[in-house]
Order: C-alpha cells, then structure tokens, then sequence
C-alpha cells in the first residue's frame, strides 16, 4: 500500500497528504489562483503562483459535526482497482480491523465496489460492443435505444449540466475529441499538418450542438432517443456520439460513497483517476490536508493547500492528456465555442462539494468559458460549492 504519508495523484492537480507540504517548483513564469474559497482556508504554496482574484457568492451551508469515535485502535486498509474506465482507483478504509468479522467486512466491501465500478465502466463505454453508449453512438439518427438505470441517471445528470453552464459542458464533443488525438484515437496528431482542417471541425461542432435534443424516457424500462440530425464529413453521414467520461467518473465517486455509507465506514477516501475523488473523514483528526498540484510543474509540486472532510472534489487541467504542436498546447478539453481544445487562458479548474457527477462536469465547463465568464458564473450558480482555478 502507498504511504498514507504523502499520496500524489500524478495526473491531476490534487494531492491527498497526511503530513507535510510539497516544496515549491522553480518555474519562472508566473500564474494566477481565482477562488472564492474565504481568505484564510486555504495557503498558496508555491511562489509562481499569486492571488489573481477573490470570487464573491460562496455562502456555505452548516454541516453537522460528525460524532465523535474511538480510533485510538484504528488502521487501514486498501484497495486499487488497476484499469476501470481505463484508469486506476483507490480505496482507503479507517477502522478497527482487530473486530470480530471487521476484515471480512472490508473484503465484502471492497468487492461491492469493485462490482459497481465495473457496471458503470460496461454500461458508459464506447468501445465494449454492445455497452448502452456503444449502441446509442451506433444507432441510427432519430433511434431509440434501451439503456440501463445507471446510464439514463448518467444521461440525465449530463443534460442538466449542460443546461445549468449554458452548453459550456457537451458530452457530444465525441468527434472533435477523437479529431484531435484523444478518447479512442489512436495516437496524437505530431505536425500541424495532421491536425483537422477548420471546416471539418465545424462540422463536428455543429453535429455536437444538438445534444440538449437527446430525449430519455423511464416508461417501462430506459430509453434514449437520439437527434434525428446529421451531417456529412468526407462523404460520410454522422450521427451524433457522445463521450460520457468527463462525468462517469464523479458518478461512480457518489455511487462509492452511497456504498461507504451502506456498509458503515465514515473514515477513508475513494480517488478515482486523478479526476474525482470521495473524502471522508480521517481517523486521527477529521480534516484530511489536500495539496492542488501545478498543472505547469514537472515534477508535479503543489501549488495550493485546503483541508476538509466529508465532500467530494472533481479537477479537470489542461496537463492530464496533452500535446504541444508549434509552441501551442492542445488537451483534451474541447471548447464547445470554437470545437477545438481550450485556449482560454485556465489551466486547471477544481470544484468542492455537491455531487461529483455535476463536479467533475462542472469543471470541463470552467475550462472552457474563460476568466471574466467563470468568474461571473461561480458567484452567480456556485455559491455552495468551493472553486479554484488556474490560469496563465
């Protein structure tokens, strides 16, 4: 098991510590930190990086103290699920395991999870024949489809997100993203020759533009129902596909910690492919230490520093999947505005609290709106969520 010490999540910009801080990287250049996180709560770490500005609108609600517990003879157990959603996850249980029936408790636990992950995994697909988005994604425009509870709840926690930022988050990006190297393609455009023509990403973008027509329906089962439009590009007809892992992920984090709940474990974390992540509590003092790692460091020094416990925190950044063609950056975040990667200026966008499906959308859509509009859309929609995000 990794030492509870320090626990990095290297392809993020979040860091679980039970100790010390990160040292500071030596980049020359200087960033900016935009949060409405109160003054106080939390500590800029890293000199590169600055106060850009305070978020107003954060207006917290009272949370209960959780009860207080005996843990003087606790420890820990954990789990890693190597390739779900073709990443990694970790669970990391509290408790006290020297109880009669305590470790096979856990172990029924662990596998209960296990089994969660991977219904969600098969049913969000888009490469598993026959998954329910690899039907939806290969159904005819104007099809309906059945689908399984998880993927209608998925589907519909989407829409809403899509709503709630304005189209800013569109799970329908699905071709701009595979044109430009990432999900399912296979290998990154190396010149600026290979990347796609303005016109073709028009076309996608356009295509992707109808995603708030997807209708679902619970009448005797689960259905979706696909746009009946399409378009054509290089002689093909296209019908609109989606790509469901920038929210899966934090649905599978509120679907763990409905599990830590049912099974009775209020101490441990949940961190799920450096996106998402379930914090409990920790046994020696509630609050677990979070460090936000430098979307611009190398050897992936924090940059900012928060405690919290019993909340769910989803990041997306521009390092996780990227290229640099020409001096220019392009990720795996796609601004629905332009259908191509972001070039808004945020490098990386964390949100605090509520669900982490919504979260983990939440923060593709900080991404790509900018400074000025995610500023003005955190004080005006994201007053019970804590938000911090990065920019050049």
């Amino acid at each position: 098991m990794k030492s509870l010490k320090k626990i990095l999540i290297l392809l993020a910009c979040l860091a679980v510590i039970a100790g010390t801080a990160l040292s500071s990287g030596c980049n020359k250049k200087t960033y900016a930190v935009y949060t409405n996180i109160p003054q106080g709560e939390f500590e800029i770490i890293d000199s590169t990086f600055t106060l850009g500005g305070t978020i107003g609108g954060y207006s917290p609600a009272e949370k209960e103290k959780g009860e207080e517990v005996d843990t003087s003879n606790y420890t820990a157990r954990d789990c890693v699920y190597p390739s779900v959603m073709y990443t990694e996850a970790q669970l990391v249980v509290y408790g006290d395991f020297t109880a009669e029936g305590a470790e096979e408790h856990f172990e029924n636990f662990r596998k209960a999870v296990g089994r969660r992950l991977t219904e969600i995994s098969k049913a969000v697909s888009s490469t598993v024949t026959n998954s329910d988005i690899y039907n939806f994604n290969n159904a005819a425009a104007g099809a309906t489809v059945e689908i399984s509870q998880t993927t209608y709840e998925i589907l519909a926690e989407a829409k809403a997100v899509y709503d709630f930022t304005d189209h800013y988050y569109n799970p329908a990006l699905y071709y701009n993203i595979k044109a430009y190297g990432f999900s399912t393609a296979e290998k990154y455009p190396q010149t600026a020759a290979e990347l796609p023509s303005d016109e073709v990403v028009a076309e996608y973008t356009k295509l992707a533009s109808h995603f708030g027509e997807i209708e679902l329906s619970n009448d005797n089962g689960y259905f979706v129902t696909k746009p009946a439009y399409t378009v054509e590009v290089g002689g093909e007809n296209l019908t609109l596909k989606v790509d469901l892992g920038g929210i899966a992920k934090g649905y599978a984090v509120d679907e763990v910690d409905g599990l830590f709940d049912e099974y009775g474990y209020k101490f441990g974390y949940f961190n799920f492919g450096a996106s998402s992540m379930l914090v409990k509590r920790h046994f020696k003092n509630d609050n677990f230490n979070l460090e936000f790692i430098s979307p611009r460091s190398i050897k992936r020094d924090g940059y900012l520093k928060i405690s919290f416990c019993n909340e769910k925190v989803s990041t997306s950044g521009d390092n996780e999947q990227r290229y640099i063609i020409d001096g220019v950056r392009y990720c795996h975040v796609i601004d629905p505005t332009t259908g191509k990667p972001v070039q808004t200026g945020i490098m990386s966008a964390t949100v605090i609290g509520g669900s982490a499906a919504s979260a983990d959308a939440l923060t593709t859509a900080i991404m790509a709106m900018g400074k000025d509009k995610a500023i003005s859309f955190i004080e005006e929609k994201l007053t019970d969520r804590k938000v911090v995000f990065t920019a050049e």
